[in-house]
Order: C-alpha cells, then sequence, then structure tokens
C-alpha cells in the first residue's frame, strides 16, 4: 500500500480544471420561466423507475425515528430514544425491523410495522462515545462500529453479540484511541478501515476479518485516513483515502490512483467509477469525477462549488449529485442537480432547493433532507424532508415537521428493496 501510484502529474491535473472550469461555462442550457436549467431534448423522463414501488422513508428527527408515506409524505413516530440519546449515522433494514446505532454506544432494534422497541444492545461496556458508524446488515448478523475501536456481530433476531473486535493493535478495549468505520461485508470477510489514533503512534489501516467468527485475518496500512465510504465490486476495492485508490482485492496491489486533496464514496458501475473531489493543491473548490474503471483514466468532470464532499448516486444514464453554495466550514447548501452519465451534460439543476442530506434515489424519486428555497412567504414551512422527481427535479411534497432539527440521511424500504445513498450495499 505504501508503494501507491499517482496516476497524474500537478500539470495535468491544473489542464482538468482549467477543462472543467470551461467546460461549465460553455455548456449550452435553457431556462424554464423560474430561471431553472432544463433540457428540453430529454423530456421529462430521463430514468424508469416508478415510484409505486416506494413503501415508506424511514430517517431521524432528533431523538425518535420516523417513517412517513412515500406518495404523500405522512410522518408517523415509531419510537423516541430517551433524552439526549441521538441516533447516529444511516440506519438498516431487514425484514420489517429497522437496525440503528445511537451515541450511547449501542445498537437499537425497531419493529417499524408494531412501532416497537425490540432491543438495544450496548457495544460492550461503553456507553458513550464519537464515530459511531452506519450499521450494515445482512444473513441475519448486522455489523457497526462504535467508539473506542470496538467492532460488533450482532444476531438479527436477539440483539446477543456474536463476536466483537478492537481496531487497537494489540486489541486492547480501554484507553483505544482512534475510530472504525462501517463494517463493509463482502463474501465471506468484514472490511473495517481505522484511522490515525489521536496521538498519531498509530497509522490507519484496513483490517481483514473472518465473517463468522471475527479473527483477524490479514491487517494493511493505508496512506491515509479514509474521507468516505469505500465500496467493493467485482473483488475491487475503491478506497476513498484523500486520493481515491482501485486496489485488487486478491493481491491487495494498486491497480490505479487518482490524486487529490480528499474524495467522497464513490460510485461505481459497469465501466466508470464516480466520486466527489476537492482538485490537488486546492482547498478551496470541489468537482464531480468521472473515471474509467479499469485504468482511472479521466472521463470526464464537472465543477461542484465549494469544499463539501458529496457523494454521487448513478441511476441508468443518470448521475444525480449536488453544487454545494456554502461552504463545510459554516453551512451545508447544496443544489441538486442530473446530469448525463456518458458525457457530463447537465440534463436539469434546481437552485431553488437546497440538500442537507445526500439525496436518496428509489424508483424515479429523490429524497433528502434540505429546503424549498421561497416555495411560501414563510421560511419555517419550506424546510424538512423532501420528495423530488428525478426526472425533472421538482419538489413533489415536503413535510416540515423536521424543520432544521438534527436529522440524518433517510432510506427508503421499496417494493423491490432498501434504497440508501449511492454507497449503500
Amino acid at each position: 500500500m505504501k508503494n501507491y501510484i499517482k496516476s497524474s502529474s500537478f500539470f495535468i491535473l491544473c489542464f482538468l480544471s482549467i477543462f472543467i472550469i470551461g467546460c461549465t461555462k460553455d455548456a449550452e442550457v435553457a431556462l424554464n420561466e423560474d430561471g431553472e436549467v432544463i433540457n428540453p431534448e430529454q423530456g421529462n423522463k430521463i430514468v424508469s423507475g416508478d415510484p409505486v414501488m416506494n413503501s415508506f422513508i424511514m430517517t431521524t428527527w432528533d431523538e425518535s425515528i420516523v417513517k412517513l408515506d412515500a406518495t404523500t409524505g405522512e410522518e408517523e413516530i415509531v419510537y423516541t430514544l430517551p433524552d439526549y440519546i441521538y441516533p447516529e449515522s444511516l440506519p438498516d433494514y431487514s425484514n420489517g425491523v429497522l437496525y440503528i446505532a445511537s451515541d450511547d454506544n449501542s445498537v437499537n432494534a425497531v419493529d417499524v410495522n408494531t412501532n416497537s422497541f425490540l432491543w438495544d444492545t450496548p457495544m460492550l461496556e461503553y456507553h458513550n462515545a464519537s464515530g459511531i458508524s452506519n450499521t450494515n446488515c445482512e444473513g441475519g448478523i448486522c455489523y457497526t462500529s462504535g467508539g473506542y475501536g470496538v467492532v460488533v456481530a450482532l444476531f438479527e433476531g436477539s440483539g446477543d453479540i456474536k463476536w466483537h473486535y478492537s481496531t487497537d493493535l494489540n486489541g486492547e478495549l480501554d484507553d483505544v484511541l482512534n475510530e472504525a468505520t462501517t463494517p463493509i461485508v463482502y463474501q465471506d470477510k468484514v472490511y473495517i478501515f481505522s484511522e490515525e489514533d489521536f496521538l498519531e503512534y498509530y497509522p490507519a489501516y484496513m483490517h481483514v476479518l473472518d465473517k463468522e467468527t471475527g479473527a483477524l485475518l490479514s491487517k494493511v496500512e493505508l496512506p491515509n485516513d479514509i474521507s468516505s465510504v469505500p465500496v467493493i465490486e467485482n473483488n475491487m476495492l475503491y478506497l476513498p483515502a484523500k486520493n481515491m485508490y482501485a486496489i485488487d482485492l486478491s493481491t491487495l496491489q494498486v491497480r490505479w490512483s487518482f490524486e487529490a486533496e480528499g474524495v467522497s464514496a464513490p460510485q461505481v458501475t459497469e465501466d466508470k467509477v464516480l466520486f466527489g473531489g476537492i482538485p490537488a493543491d486546492d482547498t478551496i473548490h470541489s468537482a464531480l469525477y468521472c473515471l474509467d474503471k479499469e485504468t482511472g483514466a479521466f472521463i470526464w468532470g464537472k465543477e461542484t462549488g465549494f469544499d463539501t464532499l458529496w457523494s454521487p448516486t448513478v441511476v441508468e444514464n443518470v448521475v444525480f449529485g449536488v453544487h454545494e453554495k456554502g461552504t463545510s466550514f459554516i453551512a451545508t447548501n447544496g443544489r441538486p442537480f442530473a446530469l448525463r452519465l456518458s458525457d457530463g451534460e447537465e440534463l436539469w439543476y434546481r437552485d431553488s432547493v437546497s440538500c442537507d442530506t445526500t439525496p436518496v434515489y428509489a424508483n424515479g424519486m429523490l429524497y433528502f433532507h434540505g429546503h424549498n428555497i421561497n416555495a411560501s412567504s414563510d421560511s419555517d414551512e419550506d424546510v424538512g424532508l423532501i420528495a423530488m422527481d428525478a426526472n425533472t427535479g421538482d419538489v413533489i411534497w415536503l413535510n416540515n415537521i423536521f424543520g432544521n432539527d438534527r436529522a440524518y440521511t433517510p432510506i427508503v424500504i421499496a417494493q423491490n428493496g432498501v434504497f440508501g445513498p449511492g454507497y449503500f450495499r
């Protein structure tokens, strides 16, 4: 891993930056009566999904877990955690049960059909922590990383711990000063990515565990802390660790890398990899990159505003992303857009809508927490969970019960699966 390959020089990156900016300026667009960008040649159907397939949406609102009707947006409080205990990060859903980690360092299971609390399991003896990961359930087991470098595998039905693992070099559970990320389950292994510890004694690592026992199979030093969620596809690991790396899991050799100041979670298609990135030697701006999956060769890029790393979602021949008009140091102020996958041409862009969480695509719709700017005279009525037509960028409904309160990216439960951000599952 230390002998990783740099795919482009400073000269090439400068050229690409100029190319990206030039393409953005010169792109031919049309405006509708509201001044929003449209592409009349594309028509109103850029993806083929049927929204009728979407059953309900799961999200959070402060301490509460909330279910919304996907058609109407009508909400129902499923369960509320104790005061000042908040759900953390992205949940998972399996067989009518939502599994979500909370900031008391526990995993919680809630039946969303009966609105009943089933169980909560502390990640060992620790009852408060930072760095809680997404929950990833597969084959009757839920995998989560908690504070103090603890990783647990829990039985879905009971919450009993099947195994646990510590990212500490010596397997210690006390005074561990690094954090781990969402466990990724692939074939018979679980992949964990730990950060450099607080005192910089230990570097970042990829820990490869036996799926059944949690035993450590191998540990690989990483060049940097990961900057978002890695993705594994066809035995290739696409690793966002400041740069983007494509790593053959059979040999652990780097096939290619793309140099940047930071990259988002990737979205992998049949022949392409897409991700948001901060260009090398530029800590202010960001871009959406499309690369050849096999070689890492640059295909196209799209300037995406300030330096917040939004992860894209690809559906058929469309890329859904966010253009950041604010800055990560002040506020999230992203504007949703749709591009053509083949060449990055803009299909629609909504300057009248802002995203506070990553848009989730499900069967022709996008769902996210955000603002429908100037939709009414009362700004408090314009913020909440938004349902947007993915074909046009039109807002279908907005549930403002959430307001500006704490909320995470939603997931959508549909007749044809469970949908989350592009890197989900």
